[in-house]
């Protein structure tokens, strides 16, 4: 049914590109050609009618393969066999209860239109049918869009700009792929006339187009650009996944359809618009050769297209990394940025002066450029060689379990079986067989954050340093070893966390894991609580501290106003029912006993951005105590202006 599914959607791009290629090549090609030179009635009208038979090839190939997409989809929907769903209703249900169903009687109502406007072709309704053609034919395609991934895109930032570049690809596509095969027909009619009015139709049409072209190809590099961003939006996302590599063989594919246009505009017109006509009539063949080489490139293209269709983005799907290594800036000094920074812009600087010199075949020129290619790539290799760093297959994916206290409670578990005999209880590689151990094992309590969630889970699953280090994948399933590695990331940010001080700190923080809560009979957690902007979180065992609790209360409004909230969290063994203290269960104390310190006083408190990471922490005995009213209020305006981490749309691997 898939098969079945990509050839029904390739068939439907390529007669809906098709439909706007013919009538592109009617008005804004052909006909302007045909105007200027006299005597090529009889080639018009050849030409006319093999566009014609064309363009309702086109309309038949749309509406048998529009009718097998809405069945195929009609039997996805409802599970109904695909035989039976037009006897059961589930047709009609779609058609009238679906987007993709008033999409599809729209494009029903478009190719009604065309088939009109193809019927149409007499001498007095020729002129007006074309362009009532070429309109609708534009509406046609446009109208995919709605059944793409852009009409879906709405959670991500400037969503709005994916939907009108998708509309621009389209059309972009119909009128310069499928204006080839129409331009192709015209060619061999005019090489089959043989004369010189028909060159001259020849040479005025692929003039027009060429610059038509030039025109497409710019709106399909920058719309083209836009969907990439959207449905990939990374490097590991576009050469990871099956999604973003096979947008990469789409990009191959329009590069050599560009390729081929190049040959045609820079070699092949300027012999067709000053050579001799015996000349000319030569490079007809291979004008005709190449445009449907371009088309058969183009096929390619859409056969990709419906491919991809069936996908989940590169975005949206776990990427598995096909290099050793990754590239992190992070890891390049300042000065060497600042190298790289200039290195870069003198290699493009280069490149533009290679090209130029190759184009006015200036050798001298072309070598010195390569020579500053290759000296500034140097340059930015050696630049770049601290921040090129081991990577791994999983190095970028996201973790399948939510780093929440559910999954750290069980990766504690887990932890304590599997992990404590060479990194021991605290995490600081100082079990009981570490020291018969060849290397020491790593303190899992420092530099953690440093590396992609992705290699922890490869080194869990296959074990390192030479191995010293076991894997657990035949132990451990996937969620398993996510949830080890939930566990390690919180009692690491446990431990850093008692670095933090009372300043506010927009440098790169430890994150508390999510945690669920209920309050006045209401549940809720701290990831949607912060959704609303920052919060302070009030740890403490024991009698509760009921000054500071009045305190907090009285601020609430304030507080409020602020955009801060507060959550107040017992971590004795018989929680207290006291104003702002929510209700917890056993594995959330456990969570957060891990940020409360053993000296506090009775108390920590800390404020959280709205990633969850800990900006500043105070405890009842730390120096200068808890903060008053207008500190807190003041922190939570600096704390409001971090802004929040994008949201990651990946997949889960396992």
């Amino acid at each position: 049914m898939d098969a079945l599914f990509i050839l029904t959607r390739t068939l439907q791009y390529a007669a809906a590109a098709l439909l706007l290629g013919i009538f592109v090549v009617w008005c804004v090609i052909a006909q302007p050609a045909f105007r200027q030179m006299q005597g090529t009635l009889a080639l018009q009208n050849r030409f006319d009618r093999w566009l014609v038979t064309l363009g309702w090839t086109s309309l038949l190939v749309s509406l048998a393969s529009g009718i097998v997409w809405l069945i195929i989809l009609a039997s996805q929907m409802s599970g109904v066999p695909a035989p039976d769903v037009i006897p059961q209703g589930v047709v009609r249900i779609v058609l009238t209860q679906t987007r993709f169903g008033e999409d599809w009687l729209l494009r029903g109502a478009f190719i009604i239109v065309l088939a009109a406007c193809l019927l149409a072709q007499t001498q007095k309704l020729r002129q007006v049918s074309r362009w009532i053609g070429l309109v609708v034919a534009a509406a046609f395609i446009a109208s995919l869009a709605w059944a793409g991934h852009a009409a879906a895109a709405d959670s991500l930032r400037y969503s709005y700009l994916h939907l009108p570049a998708d509309l621009l690809h389209l059309l972009a596509t119909g009128a310069w792929l499928g204006g080839l095969l129409p331009l192709g027909l015209l060619l061999a009619a005019v090489r089959r006339d043989g004369g010189p009015e028909g060159l001259a139709v020849a040479r005025t049409a692929t003039s027009r187009f060429s610059t038509l072209g030039i025109s497409c190809v710019g709106t399909l590099l920058v719309t083209g650009i836009v969907n990439t961003w959207f449905l990939s939006g990374s490097i590991p996302a576009l050469v990871g996944t099956l999604y973003g590599q096979l947008l990469l063989v789409k990009i191959a594919l329009f590069i050599g359809m560009i390729a081929v246009a190049s040959v045609n505009r820079n070699r092949l017109l300027p012999v067709l618009e000053g050579a001799e006509a015996s000349l000319q009539s030569s490079v007809v063949p291979k004008l005709t050769r190449n445009a449907l080489t371009e088309a058969g490139l183009g096929v390619l293209v859409l056969a990709v297209v419906g491919i991809i269709g069936r996908l989940p983005p590169g975005l949206h799907t776990e990427p598995r990394w096909p290099f050793p290594f990754q590239l992190d800036l992070g890891e390049v000094g300042a000065v060497a940025i600042k190298v790289l920074d200039v290195a870069a812009i003198l290699f493009v600087l280069c490149l533009i002066a290679s090209a130029i010199a190759i184009r006015r075949r200036q050798y001298r020129g072309m070598a010195v450029s390569m020579v500053g290619v290759v000296l500034c790539g140097t340059v930015a290799w050696m630049a770049l060689q601290p921040g090129i760093l081991p990577a791994y297959p999983t190095t970028y994916y996201a973790s399948a379990q939510p780093y929440a206290a559910a999954s750290v409670a069980r990766g504690a578990l887990l932890y304590a079986t599997n992990c404590t005999a060479c990194h021991g209880v605290d995490g600081r590689g100082r079990g009981p067989l570490a020291a018969s151990l060849p290397i020491r094992p790593a303190d899992l309590t420092e530099h953690i954050f440093a590396h992609h969630v992705g290699d922890l889970f490869w080194w869990v699953s296959h074990g390192r340093a030479n191995g010293v280090m076991p894997g657990f994948a035949d132990k451990l399933s996937p969620d398993q070893r996510w949830d080890v590695i939930n566990f390690v990331l919180a009692r690491a940010a446990a431990v850093q966390t008692n670095t933090v001080r009372s300043q506010i700190t927009t440098a790169a923080a430890p994150p508390l894991p999510d945690f669920a809560f209920q309050q006045d009979d209401t549940q809720n957690t701290l990831s949607h609580m912060l959704k609303s902007g920052p919060v302070l979180l009030v740890l403490f065992a024991g009698p509760a501290p009921e000054a500071r609790l009045k305190q907090l209360t009285d601020l609430e409004p304030r507080a409020a106003a602020a955009g801060l909230g507060v959550i107040a969290v017992d971590l004795g063994k018989s929680p207290t029912k006291a104003p702002m203290v929510v209700q917890v269960a056993n594995d959330v104390r456990s969570l957060l006993a891990l940020f409360r310190s053993a000296n506090d006083g009775g108390e920590t408190e800390m404020i959280l951005d709205r990633n969850a990471s800990v900006r500043a922490r105070w405890t009842a005995r730390g120096a200068g105590g808890l903060p008053d009213a207008n500190t807190l209020l003041a922190d939570a305006v600096r704390v409001a202006r971090i802004p929040a981490a994008a949201a990651n749309h990946a997949g889960h691997g396992g």
